[in-house]
């Protein structure tokens, strides 16, 4: 005997819906069935200790079912009619009691009773397995770096247990909606949040009021994460695995390949320090060798989708590949902390903080300024400044004589009468960059002349596109175009 208990009632359906039976009754039975065969009387007796989808696969589906799908995330069609694919959902629920208690909750399930929760794309059925994990029933290892074969069923006991009725939650009902709510459009920052979304709606009493009052969405919340759902997965994964590796501090460094825009694939050792979302991707702050030939120490952001390892490796601090400055400071107990990084962005305007910094001054005319910079937040240094005091501020912070001139000169051929801005800010920082470009052509670049020069360089490139033809005029331009914020 097992010892697993996980009767086929509506109250286990439920749970494993995440309390969106309704909405979920497919996914719930379809787990049901996944967690009996992996910790049920009949559980696989020939699965690995150590197992990936490939190992969950061979055994669920049929050894003739297609090991690929179609194109746009279609599933192959399947030529064995005794695969566990073709089962309808009546297949499962065939007890008129607990037909009867579903109707309650599942206006559609007569219709539903003929879906078949196995005829699903191989990434559908894959994924399972990372909601098992992270709901708490399979244990999430990093044993094979090259392969999935990355998860351990629970010991005896230690899965999730099915919750008591009576609910610990503390805050009210109306702030669970408003939790709910909120985080929904935003959990793509963080591959767990959809988990304790999942939570919260099961521990609410009355999901079918949520459900009511807001059938039909209002606030819609954009934002530039410009990964495919693929990509997206893979990055979900990477974040999953430095979570991990980040709650046992004596972990060690990581490897892996990564993608440079100069000089190819390179492979890196570096100790990972923070994530963080900046404006279209997520990124991690690490300190270890750089990715380039010359494989130096310092600091560098690291995209997360640019990253080409399946895995990330995990190097302890014993290994001889560890960088020796990494291991010195592992001894010092002086490694890289969040709270360096946090300090430097603080310092100065650009997400890749360990760039040289300089001072930026912007001129814009009074009614843009007014309209869409002034009264804005944009970095702790950025603040408008007086024509008048600005010649103060560059003798001061522009040590090279020749820019502080020419940064001068600029100055006084400018009227007085327009609004300017100073800020301290990251040379050569890509972000930053396309801040800049979002503000074109209704702001001008006085200093650092780095990126007065670049500015002017891109305008002028642009306009090559704009030409007038021969048989057209050009068009008026209109004085506030689209991309400022």
């Amino acid at each position: 005997m097992s010892g697993f208990e996980l009767p086929l009632t509506v109250e286990v359906l439920r749970w494993l819906a995440g309390g969106q039976l309704a909405e979920r009754l497919e996914r719930a039975v379809r787990l049901w069935v996944l967690l009996h065969c992996l910790y049920g009387e009949n559980r696989w007796p020939d699965l690995p200790e150590t197992f990936g989808y490939t190992h969950i696969r061979d055994r669920l589906l049929s050894p003739r079912h297609p090991k690929q799908d179609l194109a746009q995330g279609i599933p192959s069609p399947c030529p064995d009619v005794d695969c566990i694919c073709w089962k309808p959902l009546r297949f499962w629920l065939k007890d008129p009691n607990l037909l009867a208690a579903l109707k309650v909750e599942v206006p559609d399930l007569e219709a539903l009773l003929s879906a078949r929760p196995f005829h699903k794309t191989h990434r559908t059925l894959r994924k399972e397995l990372d909601y098992l994990a992270a709901q708490g029933w399979l244990q999430q290892i990093q044993a094979n770096p090259k392969r999935r074969d990355n998860f351990r069923c629970c010991a005896p006991g230690a899965h999730p247990q099915l919750p008591a009725p009576s609910s610990t939650w503390t805050l009210s009902g109306k702030q669970l909606e408003q939790i709910y709510h909120i985080l929904s459009d935003v959990a793509f920052v963080h591959p767990d949040v959809q988990v304790l979304l999942d939570e919260i709606w099961a521990n609410q009493r009355t999901p079918s009021r949520w459900r009511d009052q807001h059938s039909q969405r209002r606030l819609f919340v954009w934002f530039e994460y410009i990964l495919s759902d693929e990509q997206q997965e893979r990055v979900d994964e990477y974040q999953s695995q430095l979570e991990a590796l980040w709650a046992n501090p004596e972990a060690g460094v990581i490897g892996f390949d990564y993608a440079t825009r100069q000089h190819g694939i390179r492979h890196v050792l570096t100790y990972p320090v923070c994530l963080f979302y900046a404006r279209r991707a997520k990124y991690l702050a690490a300190f270890g060798q750089l990715p380039t030939p010359e494989g130096s120490l310092g600091w560098h952001n690291f995209r997360l989708d640019r990253i080409q390892s399946e895995r990330l490796a995990v190097i302890p601090w014993d290994a001889p590949s560890i960088p020796p400055e990494l291991a010195i400071r592992k001894r010092q107990k002086k490694l890289p902390s969040p709270e360096e990084v946090q300090a430097a962005w603080e310092e100065a305007w650009g997400s890749d903080f360990y760039l040289p910094k300089a001072l930026l001054i912007l001129r814009f005319s009074p009614e843009f300024a007014r309209r869409y910079v002034e009264s804005t937040v944009r970095h702790p240094t950025f603040q408008p400044i007086a024509y008048e005091r600005i010649p103060a501020l560059v003798q001061q912070a522009v040590a090279d004589a020749r820019e502080r001139e020419q940064i001068l000169n600029i100055v006084r051929q400018r009227p007085t009468s327009d609004r300017y801005f100073r800020a301290w800010v990251r040379v050569g920082d890509t972000n930053f960059t396309m801040r800049l470009r979002d503000w074109r052509p209704n702001g001008e670049v006085i200093a650092p002349l780095a990126y007065r020069e670049q500015m002017a360089r891109e305008a002028q490139a642009e306009l090559q596109f704009y030409r007038p033809d021969v048989n057209y005029p050009a068009p008026t331009a209109k004085r506030y175009g689209a991309g400022f914020q």
